[in-house]
């Protein structure tokens, strides 16, 4: 048997089509994706199996029937770090992350409701993910799910200043791991996406310029699993999934200045300010063309002065983000 290199490996990622969460289905080729991954991970198999040792009197050491093993109930992850070069893979992890079926210019505001994930029932928000393994009947396929975790980072000492994304992937139904089923050739064609820190024109603090060398930010936005039922002739998957808080926190490196130290006594009292990365300076991104992101209301938690930096003085304000009733929580445009 050969020993496969880990840049055989090819990933696919795709919209659940229609109302198919739930519903294990190989999404036709021409719904996916190719993902370029600097390298490729397995699925997280971990909390999908539920082992327990259970040894019982009579013995002195452990019988083959005391190991109780299931995979009802469980759940799995896949994780990525990804220099961004597809909009469309992109906007599908955006989607996802925080629960808009929408593209261009979107934004969150503080009365953003929960979306219902029950079999058959929710359309346009979950992805399925394909790895093809050189061994056809060992491809992956986990479907029905959402990311659970979005990073989005963009540093001018690191691949150019170009955007990367990094995150976690998260189902509560069983993969699938069958023969493949995807052919390179009919999967749908990227849209180029290589927009950076560079394409950045405006960095902005309280509407006023400054000069940034590293801008991140995390949407943290968890699931679980809800009931138990029987799906894809699997037993214990669940009915439907629930999704908490949707959080995000963040991270602006910038130059030392006036504007930046006057910062310091509005994270000591807790004041809002709005922090603005993106191609054009206008609050709310009217005119934004490719890349834009927007937090009117943040609340900084730190304020990390870093003087050992050879390009001069540099100040880390950490942050996050908040909204209040119809006021906007981010916005963003990626496309």
């Amino acid at each position: 048997m050969a020993t496969y290199a880990g840049n055989q490996f090819l990933v696919y990622v795709g919209l659940n089509d229609g109302y198919n969460f739930g519903i294990e289905t190989q999404e036709a080729d021409g719904s996916l994706h190719r993902w370029n991954l600097d390298t490729v991970n397995d699925i997280d198999f971990s909390a999908g199996v539920n082992q327990e040792f259970i040894p019982r009197t009579g013995q002195k050491v452990l019988r083959e029937t005391d190991l109780f093993s299931t995979r009802n109930g469980g759940t799995y992850s896949w994780s990525f770090d990804w220099l961004v070069d597809s909009e469309e893979i992109l906007q599908f992890l955006v989607k996802s992350a925080i629960e808009l079926t929408s593209t261009g210019l979107v934004y969150i505001t503080g009365e953003k409701a929960h979306t219902t994930y029950a079999v058959g029932g929710v359309a346009n928000q979950t992805l399925q993910l394909c790895i093809v393994n050189p061994d056809a009947s060992e491809t992956r396929v986990m479907h029905s799910a959402v990311v659970t975790e979005l990073t989005l980072s963009m540093d001018a000492g690191t691949n150019g200043g170009r955007l990367r994304a990094s995150g976690t992937l998260w189902s509560g139904f069983q993969p699938n791991v069958a023969v493949n089923a995807v052919t390179d050739g009919s999967t749908v064609s990227n849209t180029d996406f290589n927009q950076g820190l560079f394409d950045c024109h405006a960095i902005e603090i309280a509407t006023t310029q400054v000069t940034a060398k590293a801008f991140s930010f995390t949407i943290s936005h968890p699931a679980a699993r809800v009931g138990f039922a029987i799906a894809n002739s699997n037993d214990g998957e669940p009915q439907e999934y629930i999704r908490d808080r949707l959080e995000i926190t963040g991270s602006l490196n910038v130059k030392m200045d006036d504007t930046v130290v006057a910062q310091q006594p509005f994270w000591l009292a807790g004041t809002s300010k709005a922090i603005l990365v993106g191609d054009e300076g206008t609050s709310a991104g009217g005119s934004a063309t490719k890349i834009f992101f927007e937090f009117p209301t943040v609340k900084y938690t730190g304020h990390n002065v870093d003087l050992a930096a050879e390009e001069g003085v540099f100040v880390e304000l950490p942050f996050t983000a908040t909204a209040t009733g119809s006021g906007k929580l981010m916005y963003l445009k990626l496309t």
